[in-house]
């Protein structure tokens, strides 16, 4: 059986997705390197951003949710996201660098 790279939906009982053997994991973290590299190229945050402003990203992004598993993609996409807004508020050595928006009037009296 050929390896094509493509996981299947679910697995043999139909419940649960099969486990990815090595070569699509390493697929997957290919394709998702490949496609935040281009959001960074880019200068986009929000890799939904990509697929709506048609850029090559958005080739990127298809191919990543295709050679991925979907919760993959989406775990991905969303620790992307967290990762961007905890360096908006915390520098890269984990100081503090500003506060958060929801505690920007909390310190008046």
């Amino acid at each position: 059986m050929q390896d094509t790279g493509a996981i299947a939906p679910t697995g043999r009982d139909g419940s649960n997705p099969p486990v990815p053997t090595r070569t699509q994991r390493k697929q997957c973290h290919a394709r998702r390197d490949e496609f935040f590299a281009c959001l960074d190229a880019n200068g986009i945050e929000n890799p939904d951003k990509a697929a709506a402003e048609g850029t090559r990203c958005a080739a990127l992004r298809t191919a990543m949710h295709e050679v991925c598993l979907e919760s993959w993609a989406t775990y991905f996409e969303k620790l992307r996201m967290m990762q961007i807004q905890k360096a908006k508020i915390f520098g890269s050595d984990g100081t503090f660098v500003k506060k958060h928006p929801s505690n920007a009037g909390s310190d008046k009296k």
